[in-house]
């Protein structure tokens, strides 16, 4: 099982428990127990949202909780949807791993071994830096002059600043750190570890490349070119299955958060208050780093495909004869395309397209800004 998976183990752990991921009949009814209540405040977030409508500061700070929450959603969602499809993606990289955690070559053990310890830490450091953001904007509501809920949420016909209403929805959102932190957070780690992976395999081919000039008669080395060419059409295979796993709910959300990022820009040229910026500040920097780890991870691995490419035209060929020559040309136009994980199957997950959404968001920023300044 990919639990057992260093690598994913955290992650795809906290999914197992949740029935999210390989369900059994004693554990299918905790994910409805873990998705239900959050549909539930997602939708009185939504009456609240209503509710906000003339105050547009507190409206568009109420529209990025709303959003986050219904995103974190979206992912939990969309794996229970496709659980069949992770399971399988997750044997395909099962057993990848064990093939080179089973390998005599120390190199590639050590290059797993640096993907599965960063993979961890990322994980680790998401589920951490969560938890003490929800913890956070806990506490924060307990300090305010007026009665706020953490999360603004609203019922028809109630006043939900009335006690003991206010009271009891507070220790209701209570559960929230950890809640949406296992329900937010593994989604973005799993995608991290997933083009880690990748990244480590082709670092683990171009290891292989060049020692293809080492090996000392031609059938050792064309046999080495032969095993490379196979790891590559494995990588290659795993890419397109990752992409196609993942490429539309990433695509959904580089969307909504250029969107709600563009919104919080205009929040934050019209407020006034200190404590309101900081807080919109932070919710920003949170956007963007999601949206970092996504672009960033994907471009890493793309990049290693290029040197995959170059390590393949290194490869010494002078001394070889025509049918290892003509093996290794017909390799060498095969990586000249780099492996690329795209948003939506349209857009490559380059820092360059990372960019290219930043400044999308700030023009639509500007525009809106033109347009209330007159």
């Amino acid at each position: 099982m990919a639990e057992d998976i260093a690598l994913v183990a955290i992650n795809v752990g906290i999914w197992r428990r949740l029935a999210v991921l390989y369900p059994s009949p004693a554990t299918r009814w905790r994910k409805y127990a873990f998705v239900l209540p959050v549909c539930l405040m997602n939708l009185m977030q939504f009456i609240f949202l209503l509710r906000m409508w003339g105050d547009l500061p507190a409206f568009i700070l109420n529209l990025f909780f709303f959003s986050a929450i219904l995103n974190a959603l979206m992912r939990t969602l969309f794996v229970m949807w496709k659980r069949l499809a992770f399971e399988k993606f997750l044997e395909q990289l099962t057993h990848i791993y064990r093939e080179i955690e089973a390998s005599s070559d120390e190199c590639s053990r050590n290059l797993l071994a640096m993907a599965v310890a960063e993979s961890r830490r990322l994980a680790i450091f998401n589920l951490t830096a969560s938890f003490l953001d929800i913890l956070g904007a806990l506490i924060f509501a307990l300090f305010l002059e007026q009665r706020t809920h953490p999360f603004g949420v609203a019922l028809p016909g109630m006043d939900m600043q009335r006690t003991p209403v206010y009271q009891i929805f507070y220790v209701l959102q209570l559960p929230t750190p950890v809640v949406l932190s296992m329900m937010y957070m593994p989604f973005v780690s799993l995608f991290a570890a997933f083009a880690l992976f990748g990244r480590a395999l082709l670092q683990i081919l171009a290891h292989k490349l060049s020692r293809i000039g080492q090996l000392q008669t031609e059938e050792q080395r064309y046999q080495m070119l032969i095993a490379c060419i196979q790891l590559h059409i494995t990588i290659a295979r795993y890419v397109r299955n990752l992409t196609a796993l993942i490429s539309y709910i990433i695509g959904a959300e580089a969307l909504i958060f250029g969107g709600i990022i563009c919104a919080l820009l205009f929040c934050l040229n019209i407020i006034t208050s200190q404590t309101q910026m900081i807080s919109i500040i932070m919710y920003i920097l949170t956007m963007l780093y999601v949206l970092y780890t996504y672009y960033n991870r994907a471009n890493d691995l793309m990049i290693e495909s290029l040197r995959v490419s170059q390590a393949v035209y290194n490869v010494p060929w002078l001394e070889c004869g025509m049918a290892f020559r003509r093996t290794l040309l017909i390799f060498l136009m095969q990586t000249q395309r780099p492996l690329v994980i795209k948003a939506g199957h349209v857009y490559p997950m380059t820092l360059a397209m990372f960019q290219s959404l930043l400044n999308a968001s700030y023009s639509y920023f500007t525009m809106l800004r033109g347009v209330t300044n007159k």
